[in-house]
């Protein structure tokens, strides 16, 4: 397997995605990695460094999309760039997914234009695993498509139970869609729509989830509409990296550290559980090959960790997997969307 990693995609970019890969190349013998970008600058991260030639590879592009560049204009103008060179390099074969922490809305497009959606999906969705103590909940959609329709939402549930199955371990996992509350009848008129075609979709729907749900054990997956899946994804960023100043603060302290050892290593797994970073990146379900998004500020660690989980995503099967899901629920998605 050989993911096409973008290596001028996120804020520390091409440094950090360089080490990233280097560093998943260590940890997965079976990986092979093309960093795709402009090449003196990928050489100038790689002097120095050992590695294995025959596993990592230089794939040449001109151009760089910039974070704050309107997607529709960055892919037409700047074809030759990392983000779309990387997205023509597995359409011609040449590698089985694609790494990027770059322009998210750029890399959407890219995947959706050159790879096409899957046969009967008719928008792609964006699911994060969001990390437990004991699992991690995968939320679906986080900003690909904010105008949904219900049959939208139905393929979000089966879409992202595959991801729970097959790359989670999750057995028959249970779905749930995000509401104000829990109680039959509420909700908008999506909502309810949405809630009807879920008790006749393919996959274990077992009701309603509430905000305070998504860090729970109610359910493996939980589905909503992209605006309200990325405002829940940024306050647990949010969230998030408030409360890690916190601990990092208590953690420093010599004091604290000499008299709760105990303590300070449950701060730190409890910090390493609840990091992005552990994840990697976000995976963009509905298209015709696997896309794992980075987070713009993804250090070597996350880039490290978005590879190895495109590798096992690759590895799994998972678009075919889906692909099969949504020809067998025809039946149950009757209605265009």
């Amino acid at each position: 397997m050989r993911v096409a990693l973008d290596a001028m995609g996120g804020d520390a970019a091409p440094k950090e995605c360089v080490q990233g890969a280097l560093r998943a190349l260590s940890e997965r013998p079976q990986l092979q990695v093309a960093l795709v970008g402009l090449e003196d600058k990928i050489r100038e991260e790689l002097d120095g460094e050992s590695y294995d030639a025959e596993r990592l590879e230089i794939v040449p592009a001109t151009q760089v999309v910039a974070a704050n560049e309107r997607p529709a204009d960055a892919l037409r103008k700047k074809r030759d760039s990392s983000i779309v060179r990387s997205f023509t390099l597995v359409r011609e074969g040449g590698a089985d997914a694609v790494v990027s922490a770059g322009n998210t809305g750029a890399v959407v497009g890219a995947a959706t234009v050159l790879w096409k959606l899957i046969p009967g999906v008719r928008r792609a969705g964006i699911a994060v695993a969001l990390g437990t103590q004991s699992h991690h909940t995968v939320l679906i959609d986080v900003g690909a498509n904010i105008y949904c329709k219900p049959q939208h939402l139905v393929h979000y549930g089966l879409m992202a139970s595959v991801y729970a199955e097959r790359v989670l371990g999750t057995e028959n996992p249970r779905v749930a869609l995000l509401n104000i509350g829990s109680e039959e009848g509420k909700g908008n008129e999506l909502v309810k729509e949405t809630q009807r075609l879920f008790a006749e979709a393919p996959f274990n729907y077992v009701g309603h989830a509430e905000g305070n749900d998504v860090f729970s054990e109610l359910a493996d997956v939980i589905v909503c509409e992209g605006f309200v899946g990325n405002v829940v994804l940024k306050v647990a960023e949010g969230l998030s990296e408030r409360m890690h100043r916190q601990f990092d603060a208590v953690m420093e302290s010599a004091t604290f550290g000499r008299e709760n050892p105990e303590s300070v290593e449950i701060l730190r797994e409890f910090r390493r559980r609840t990091d992005y970073a552990e994840i990697g990146g976000a995976a963009l379900l509905g298209v015709n090959g696997t896309c794992l998004i980075a987070h713009g500020r993804s250090d070597r660690r996350a880039i490290s960790n978005a590879v190895q989980l495109a590798h096992r995503f690759a590895e799994a099967q998972v678009v075919d997997v889906i692909k099969d899901g949504v020809e067998n629920a025809r039946s149950a998605l009757h209605r265009e969307g």
